[in-house]
């Protein structure tokens, strides 16, 4: 129970309130004391002033406060009565003669205030120790000293017991979310933390706590979407290779059967190749980028090269100037990606236009276009538009070109319209930016 955060909370803030109230009280006794002490010092000087006669004697007093003692600066008593015969008046008489200051000193169950005095006489200035009777002054101070412990006690008691209650109660919210949170769970992530709404931080780590449980649930539904997608997509080749299989062990002497399902069998199994191959790239992070300025108009003219003995149909076209501040393998992944997308969708004007400027780099194609509503959805894993579901492919290029985008810190800008063609086109941070 005492390791709780309540019980240290309250612990250290009562030590804290007990240390600095005992320091005020002391600091108000010794004040008390002092004063009391130099008022009362005055009083015995003014009170023997007026009794002190001098005379050609050595001096004559005439009636003084009762129980007055005087010292001479030797220690000698000249006037009044005190106990001698206690076994520490030599060590009294001493501690009395070293004072500077009014004091309060004990001798045996007698305690004295002393005075140090300087008087005119006949031989000179001469300094005599005045001990008056502490009477009821040093009770008093005993009393006031007693009374302040007491207060002491109260006061650190009632911190103890205030700052217990104060404490439980600026802590019921972060209990209450401590509580709720142990009632997430992984199968049910649409719960949330209570938030006070007090902008303090106990409402700052709701408010944290939400919105983690925002990205969690977000992630936890990408990834079962995810799956279901992943399991869809396996099931009609999976599906279609069973069938394939089943088919040639049925019909073992029918050699033309044989071969086109065993001709079918191997497309389907190299399409789940693709797809396998399309799920660890997006699967599998960029260990290492390396950026560099990169001649954006030379590293298209070097791709294009690729892509016309890739796709004989195709016209490819470089256009344009500019550079660039990024990662060419990396950038080079994402553009065939978008150049295979673009070969995918295109249907009569099989033309493929890569352009280049300062900063930007696009892949325009003339093909079937996408409806301006689908465009914020192209990038998702698996999906397809409703006309592109007869064509080959999983939907992940566009993942996968996504997501590498992030790893170069670029941007890209979709322009489509329905049978004419789209553009994708990179927009290339500014060098600061990534060297910041």
């Amino acid at each position: 129970m005492f390791s709780t955060l309540k019980w240290k909370m309250t612990f250290w803030q009562t030590v804290l309130f007990s240390l600095l109230l005992g320091l005020g009280f002391l600091m108000a006794y010794n004040i008390t004391k002092t004063l009391h002490i130099n008022r009362s010092a005055e009083a015995l000087k003014r009170d023997v002033q007026a009794s002190l006669r001098l005379f050609p004697r050595p001096f004559r007093i005439s009636p003084v406060p009762h129980g007055l003692v005087i010292l001479n600066e030797n220690g000698e008593i000249i006037y009044g009565s005190i106990d001698v015969e206690n076994e520490n008046f030599q060590k009294f008489v001493n501690h009395v003669l070293s004072l500077k200051t009014p004091s309060y000193v004990k001798l045996g169950k007698n305690e004295y205030l002393v005075v140090k005095m300087t008087l005119l006489t006949f031989s000179g200035e001469r300094s005599f120790f005045l001990l008056g009777p502490a009477g009821s002054t040093g009770d008093l101070l005993k009393l006031l000293a007693r009374t302040f412990w007491i207060l002491w006690g109260i006061f650190s008691i009632a911190s103890l017991l205030l700052g217990g209650y104060f404490v439980t109660k600026t802590l019921e919210p972060m209990k209450r979310i401590t509580e709720e949170v142990k009632n997430i769970n992984a199968s049910d992530l649409s719960k949330r933390v209570y938030d006070p709404k007090t902008n303090d931080e106990v409402s700052i780590l709701a408010r944290t706590i939400n919105s983690m449980l925002d990205r969690l649930e977000a992630g936890f539904e990408a990834q079962s979407e995810f799956i279901r997608d992943v399991s869809h997509e396996l099931r009609t080749p999976l599906t279609t290779i069973q069938g394939y299989a089943e088919l040639i062990l049925n019909f073992l002497d029918r050699k033309d059967i044989v071969v086109e399902a065993a001709s079918t069998i191997f497309e389907t199994a190299q399409k789940l190749s693709r797809l396998t191959e399309s799920l660890l790239a997006l699967s599998m992070p960029v260990k290492k980028v390396e950026f560099r300025q990169v001649d954006l108009r030379e590293f298209l003219e070097a791709l294009a090269e690729t892509f016309k003995a890739q796709f004989k149909d195709f016209n490819i076209i470089v256009e344009g100037q500019g550079k660039a501040y990024t990662d060419p393998k990396v950038l080079e992944i994402i553009v065939k990606a978008l150049v295979e997308n673009a070969v995918n969708f295109s249907k009569d004007r099989k033309e493929v236009i890569l352009r280049c400027e300062e900063g930007k780099l696009s892949v325009k194609d003339f093909g079937i276009g996408i409806e301006e509503s689908e465009i914020p959805k192209i990038f998702r894993k698996f999906y397809k538009v409703d006309k592109s579901r007869s064509k080959d492919g999983y939907g992940l290029g566009l993942s996968i070109v996504d997501k590498l985008l992030k790893f170069i810190n670029a941007k890209i800008e979709v322009k489509s319209k329905l049978g004419e063609g789209s553009e994708f086109t990179i927009v290339f941070p500014d060098q600061r930016e990534v060297l910041q």
